[in-house]
């Protein structure tokens, strides 16, 4: 979409040259050439897009975008800065800092410049786009399976309010993942859960019911005191039963919900899951939605076809299927009608459905390519059931570590698996199939170190894209191949960080087998190829203490590293799970719960952090407890 932006760049030959080539895109064009002017033109036509040099003589890049920053009229205006020298880690962390949407060199030809703005106004198009849920509605008209992924697909930061006759819950998701459930129903209070399930008799449940109303405490911890259940039963039974109170609502054939979005659910039991709210999507159609309304679905469209649709790997690597399941999906080429689903037993109807709802299998009116759809379900199953988190994470990891090895060393061609003279058809073919496999999206429900992983490999990718996609910029490439100072520096970092992140790896892996000493020199030798990576040193910090517990000295160095660690990667939620479980270890309950609550508010799916807060608060209480007890006496 044409966009208004604004270029200010001193040398006013190459100004002119970047307008042209966003003229021809169809912008409209400002151009300054230096702060003044610019601060002038964004408060007098507040501009879609500032491309702002680093360098202009008077006054540089920062102190224009800081002052743009300070106005209400220009705060939210995106600003891409231009380097002319090296684009160092200080200038990016800078930039971030003031707000700026990215820092490039100043050596960007004028195509490349207008490619990098055409993504940059497609994302900020994309993001104002309508959300696809509803405010408010009936769930025979959007039903629960739909409206769930219509969240999920809007990344909703609110609260679903659900009515259903005498039943009503409210349900919190952030970014579109559901992490608190509250119901009004006497039956699905925690008791009652415990009971069903057979953690506790009905005795024991009466008795903690009868301490609690003494004021006692909370009745996981009063269970815990009364040793019914010890304190790890106490928080898997929380989690299940979240669990089992959110995938109820799919039972749920008629009623009204309703969206409150940037609310939150005041003491709603936390959903502690670590798998992808499409799995829950699945879990819950395949547990309790009617299978009359699947039967329903089936009949209206009986003569179509069941197409494999999708990153379909991605979604059914989510699942634990059983081994008729797993059959069935293995046989699916994309000529199956819906006809025959109408006599397949029940948990095929129920899958084949939930697929649908997932946008893993799709409805068509004729039937998909046979050898496509036997291609993407060829891999069903040949590693078992899923484990589990760890096994996932393992897998994505591997994949991601071995596609990252295979580009390191190569140019933007090589990197796309390409011959120099390739057009830009093959080009654009190969950024496709790269980009399906590579694409931060796909790993959303990872660890954070193999989100970074794949975010960093989808960066390579997408800058070789951006580097030969038109005849234009292969043309530049090739000159610029000549002048390869900087590409050097760029592939040695790469070398580098592939380095540090095969031995963080290694040291992960030792970490969980106990082997400690060993651990330590893997996670030493990640920090030396890769010191700016918070996580490599909060590790290395935490396996120092594990090798050296009651080593004072040792312990001071391993807090500095972890402390250090959390100043480099704020962002992130296991540096500061790390630092919390040294305070804990230290005996300062204070700060470990600081830091432990800012884990979980970076990733509301950071169970470890979650089950440490729930520890720390049950000993807290059963401390406050006993103290009451003794005052009493």
């Amino acid at each position: 979409m044409p966009a208004t932006i604004l270029c200010v760049q001193e040398d006013r030959e190459v100004g002119r040259a970047f307008g042209l080539a966003l003229e021809a895109d169809g912008h409209e064009v400002l151009f300054g050439h230096d702060g003044r002017r610019c601060l002038e033109i964004a408060a007098r036509q507040t501009p879609d897009l500032i491309v702002l040099d680093l360098y202009l003589s008077r006054q540089d890049g920062f102190e224009v975008l800081a002052a743009l920053r300070e106005r209400p009229i220009s705060r939210s205006i995106p600003v891409l800065l231009l380097c002319s020298g090296d684009v160092t880690r200080e200038i990016v962390g800078r930039a971030e800092r003031l707000g700026a949407i990215g820092v490039v060199s100043a050596s960007i030809s004028p195509e490349q410049l207008s490619a990098r703005v055409a993504t940059i106004l497609e994302r900020r198009d994309k993001s104002a786009t309508p959300p696809r849920t509803p405010s408010h509605g009936t769930l025979r008209e959007l039903p629960i399976p739909e409206l769930l992924r219509a969240i999920q697909q809007d990344a909703l930061d609110g609260v679903l309010l659900l009515d259903h006759g005498r039943k009503k819950k409210a349900i919190e998701f952030r970014d579109g993942w559901p992490v608190a459930v509250r119901s009004n129903l006497v039956s699905e209070c925690f008791g009652s859960y415990l009971v069903e399930k057979g953690l506790v008799s009905q005795v024991q449940l009466d008795e903690s019911v009868e301490r609690m109303r003494t004021g006692e405490g909370l009745q996981g911890e009063i269970l815990v005191a009364m040793e019914v259940l010890d304190e790890e039963a106490v928080v898997d039974a929380l989690e299940g039963h979240a669990l089992e109170k959110f995938l109820e609502i799919f039972a749920w054939r008629d009623g009204r919900f309703s969206i409150r979005r940037a609310a939150r659910v005041e003491k709603g039991s936390a959903i502690g899951i670590e798998g992808h709210p499409a799995k829950l999507i699945v879990d819950g159609v395949r547990r309790h939605y009617p299978l009359k309304q699947i039967d329903r679905y089936f009949a209206a469209h009986r003569d179509a076809f069941v197409v494999p649709h999708g990153d379909v790997e991605a979604d059914l690597d989510l699942l634990t299927l059983g081994a008729e399941e797993i059959q069935w999906l293995r046989v699916l080429d994309g000529t199956t009608r819906i006809a025959e689903l109408e006599r397949a037993p029940a948990a095929i109807r129920r899958l084949a459905f939930a697929l649908l709802c997932i946008d893993a299998l799709c409805v068509e009116g004729r039937a998909g390519d046979p050898a496509a759809s036997r291609s993407a379900m060829s891999h069903v199953g040949e590693a078992g059931p899923a484990s589990g988190r760890a096994g996932n994470d393992e897998k994505m990891r591997i994949e991601l570590a071995a596609l990252a090895n295979g580009l390191q060393g190569k140019d933007h061609f090589g990197v796309l698996g390409l011959r120099p003279g390739a057009g830009d058809d093959e080009i654009r073919a190969a950024f496709a199939e790269l980009a399906k496999r590579t694409h931060p999206d796909r790993f959303h429900g990872a660890s954070s170190s193999v989100r970074h992983l794949a975010s960093q490999v989808f960066a390579r990718i997408s800058e070789a894209q951006t580097a030969i996609g038109t005849a234009e910029a292969r043309a530049a490439y090739s000159v610029s191949q000549s002048h390869g100072r900087r590409e050097a520096e760029a592939v040695d970092e790469g070398r580098r960080a592939l380095q540090a992140e095969t031995e963080f790896q290694r040291g992960e892996a030792l970490l969980a087998q106990r082997a400690y000493e060993s651990a330590l020199l893997c996670f030493g030798r990640a920090m030396e190829n890769f010191p700016s990576e918070g996580e490599y040193r909060s590790y290395y910090g935490w396996c120092l203490f594990l090798c050296h517990p009651d080593n004072q000295i040792m312990l001071g160095e391993a807090l500095e590293h972890c402390r250090e660690g959390v100043k480099l990667a704020k962002d992130r939620e296991k540096p500061y799970l790390l630092l919390g479980r040294l305070y804990k270890a230290m005996g300062k309950p204070g700060a470990a719960k600081k830091m432990f609550s800012r884990a979980v508010e970076i990733r509301p799916q950071c169970v470890e952090a979650m089950r440490e807060l729930r520890i720390m608060n049950m000993r807290r209480d059963k401390d406050k407890g006993v103290l009451k007890r003794i005052f009493r006496r």
